[in-house]
């Protein structure tokens, strides 16, 4: 994998580099060299021209998380830098990959993000399509030492985080949509996983999943059932994946300490200014049936208040999706 790593380095500025070039720099053979520009397109989905008398390059630069970038735009936001941060290349789930380090243990705060996910989820067990490279793919501890009924909403405060952290980056017009997808226009940006595990009375360890398309192409995302856009279309610029990164671990740990001290209550006005649903013709689906109304905002605990056959109801998330009438 070093060598597999070190010659995609080369390569990401988009331009030409010799098999004979990129051999030197990896300490490799040039036949080493074609192995693996083979094993990028294959493993990785990246297109790789190769030109005769030129070498090999990049259909389109390619930026690579880097844990330096990402600590040097926290330390210019004064973000601190007490967050751990690690970058794997290739992972099934991050969500997945942080609660077997559980063990080690890791502190509160702990991140992991990956350049590539095969076996990403999002909520109700769906597929999170995540090709290498493209966007965000984010996993954080979170340690709360307090009663689980105190939990009650966190993931709509990780929604807002998330929408904070996109409007500093001036992408305008992005929402919420309940409970804790991140829209534009209509269309997904960013969806969140929360996975809980402690005891009733103990300490909770949270582990916060965030996907974010940044650079999503089309034939990446063929498999996608629903409406999905990217940052890139929205700023109609390539986004600095390592300032985003560092935008998302500020406002989720400025979230967080605000949830510890006063719950939902901190978030409630910003979810409501921002939430894309809001007296909109919705589907309700439950795990046993469909229910038609017109979405009415939250209530204090997070639930959905839903107006169907003139009576308003409140649900709560668990294995519940909220659907415009208008989708199949």
């Amino acid at each position: 994998m070093a060598s597999t790593l070190a010659i995609l380095r080369q390569l990401c500025d988009g331009g030409f580099h010799s098999g004979q070039a990129l051999g030197r720099h990896a300490g490799i053979s040039r036949t080493a060299v074609w192995k693996i520009i083979h094993r990028l397109k294959k493993d990785f989905a990246l297109e790789i021209h190769a030109v005769s008398g030129r070498g090999y390059r990049l259909a389109e630069p390619l930026e690579l998380l880097d844990e330096p970038q990402i600590r040097a735009h926290l330390a210019a936001a004064s973000a601190g830098q007490s967050n751990g941060i690690e970058i794997v290349t290739t992972v099934d789930s991050t969500n997945r990959y942080l609660r077997d380090r559980l063990s080690l243990p890791v502190s509160s705060g702990h991140v992991v993000l990956a350049e590539q996910q095969t076996a990403g989820r999002g909520r109700r067990g769906r597929r999170w399509i995540s090709p290498f490279g493209a966007n965000i793919y984010l996993s954080m501890l979170q340690v709360f030492e307090t009663d689980a009924s105190q939990l009650a909403g966190l993931s709509l405060a990780v929604a807002v985080a998330v929408n904070r952290a996109l409007i500093k980056l001036d992408a305008r017009g992005t929402g919420l949509k309940w409970p804790n997808d991140i829209h534009w226009q209509g269309r997904k940006l960013s969806g969140i996983l929360l996975e809980m595990q402690g005891e009733t009375s103990g300490a909770w360890n949270v582990i916060i999943g965030i996907g974010l398309n940044i650079g999503m192409k089309s034939e990446a995302a063929e498999d996608i059932e629903q409406d999905w856009t990217e940052l890139n279309s929205i700023l109609a610029q390539r986004v600095d994946r390592n300032k985003m990164v560092a935008l998302l671990i500020a406002e989720l740990e400025t979230a967080m300490q605000q949830f510890r001290q006063q719950q939902l209550q901190a978030f409630l006005a910003e979810w409501r200014r921002h939430d894309v649903s809001l007296d909109k013709p919705v589907q309700l689906h439950l795990h046993d049936r469909i229910i038609d109304g017109i979405a009415r905002g939250i209530d204090e605990q997070g639930a959905l208040k839903l107006e169907s056959e003139g009576m308003i109801k409140s649900y709560h998330a668990g294995d519940v999706s909220l659907r415009y009438q208008r989708d199949d």
